[in-house]
Formats: C-alpha cells, sequence, structure tokens
C-alpha cells in the first residue's frame, strides 16, 4: 500500500495596511480578503504608529501609502532596517506615470489608486513567487528614464525621490556614488548612494548625461562653464555647485564635444 503524500500547507503572509485614510483601507482590506495568502494583522494611519505596529506584529508585508497628513512615507525605508524581520513594501500611490516609473526603475511594488482587483492578484503573486524564492527581486534595470522620471536616493536615516534632471552629477567612491543636487534656488546638496556608476550610466537619458571619465558623469544642461587652468587641466563648474571639478585634458575634450 502505497503511502499518502503529505501535503504542503499554503504559504500565508502577515501583512499589515497603513494609510491615514480610512476608507481607502476598508477597500484594500476587502480586496485582500479575497486572497487566502494574505492575513490582515494590523492596520495604521501614520508613520509613528506604523512604526510601533511593525515593530509588535513583525509582519512579511507592508502596504505602505506613498503620501501621508502630507508626509512622504519613504522617511519609513531606513528605520525598516532596524528591524530584525525583513519586509516586503508595497507602495499605494495616486502618483502622476513619473512616480510610476520612479517605483519601476527602483524595483519598488507599487499599486495605483483606485486599487484594481486584477493588479492586486499580480503583486501577491509575485510576492510569492519571490517568499518561495521562484522570483528573484528585479534588479530595477530596464528601459531608461528621461528627464522628468523620479528616482530615489537613500543615504542612512535620508529617502528622498528627485527628477532625473535635479542630478547635476555624478561622482563614483567605490561600489557607493556620490549625486551631486541642487535645488530650486540653486543651493548644493550631496548624497552617498550605494549604486554604481555603470548602474546609473545604463538607467540614465544618454542624450542629458555624458560619461567625462570612468569616475564621473555630468548633467550636460548643469554645465555652467569650463575653465582651462594649465597645459594638463581645466575646471568644470557646474550650476548651483561650489566646488568646481577637476578635469584632464581627455576628459574636458570629451566633455564640450558632448555640448
Amino acid at each position: 500500500m502505497k503511502g499518502k503524500k503529505s501535503q504542503a500547507s499554503p504559504l500565508r503572509l502577515r501583512a499589515i495596511l497603513v494609510d491615514d485614510e480610512p476608507l481607502a483601507r476598508v477597500y484594500l482590506s476587502k480586496l485582500l480578503s479575497n486572497h487566502q495568502e494574505i492575513d490582515i494583522v494590523g492596520e495604521a494611519g501614520d508613520l509613528t504608529s506604523a512604526m510601533a505596529l511593525i515593530s509588535s506584529a513583525q509582519p512579511d508585508v507592508i502596504f505602505l501609502d506613498i503620501l501621508m497628513q502630507g508626509r512622504s512615507s519613504l522617511s519609513l525605508l531606513p528605520m525598516l532596517e532596524t528591524i530584525d524581520r525583513q519586509q516586503s513594501v508595497v507602495f499605494v500611490t495616486a502618483y502622476d506615470e513619473y512616480a510610476v516609473r520612479a517605483f519601476e526603475a527602483n524595483a519598488l511594488d507599487y499599486l495605483t489608486k483606485p486599487v484594481s482587483p486584477e493588479r492586486l492578484a499580480k503583486t501577491i503573486a509575485r510576492m510569492i513567487k519571490r517568499e518561495k524564492g521562484i522570483e528573484p527581486q528585479s534588479s530595477g534595470k530596464g528601459n531608461r528614464l528621461v528627464s522628468e522620471d523620479l528616482v530615489l536616493l537613500r543615504e542612512g536615516a535620508l529617502s528622498m525621490m528627485v527628477k532625473v534632471l535635479e542630478i547635476t552629477a555624478i561622482e563614483s567612491d567605490a561600489d557607493y556614488t556620490r549625486i551631486l543636487l541642487a535645488d530650486g534656488e540653486r543651493k548644493e546638496r550631496r548624497v552617498l548612494v550605494k549604486q554604481t556608476l555603470s548602474s546609473w550610466e545604463s538607467q540614465l537619458p544618454s542624450e542629458l548625461f555624458c560619461k567625462v571619465s570612468r569616475s564621473l558623469l555630468v548633467n550636460k544642461k548643469s554645465v555652467a562653464k569650463m575653465e582651462r587652468k594649465n597645459l594638463l587641466n581645466w575646471e568644470l563648474h557646474l550650476e548651483g555647485v561650489k566646488k568646481p571639478i577637476k578635469l584632464s585634458n581627455l576628459e574636458s575634450k570629451r566633455l564640450r564635444e558632448a555640448l
């Protein structure tokens, strides 16, 4: 007599909903009730409550509204790194097409409001495959971004999304890159992120960015001027960046030809 094959228990994911709109949480909860793989173990209406709930409930997945009470929920991401249990985050957004492309470019799971049952089903199916090791986390590499697209920058406790065109230059620093930014008042800001220069080069629009050297990408629209200092060196001045960047003759020629 043949023995009975043991049936593996279905994978179930513990989830929490974070949204400052109670009706939005009710609607999403109703949609999720149709998926036996998801157990809702809590809800939060603000980021402070969400962090406390994450620590106590230890969820597998967080459905997170991207903007609550006028505050970006991206600030929650660095805090998650202090939690022992690793969570998946699904952003729920009413943002425009550029923000959606940002989620795709940065390999973030997302749902657009109003959430459709079909889109939710696809997201859950992908999460289940990832949990089972069938589908690896996306690298975020794909179609090139355009100047109005948003990119996610994370440095320690800082998380922010900026438009591609706001990046004035990117400098390589081993496995990291230093992102030079200028705000509306052309004030300088530098953000160190764990991403290689070659990765940025594959994503950013080639018509906007020039690879000046193995360690430098420059936004051509941010170039203020280039000055020759001597027979061997030039100085590159970028809009909103106080300190000029030193270039060799070859590097300056490469950039001048690209402008």
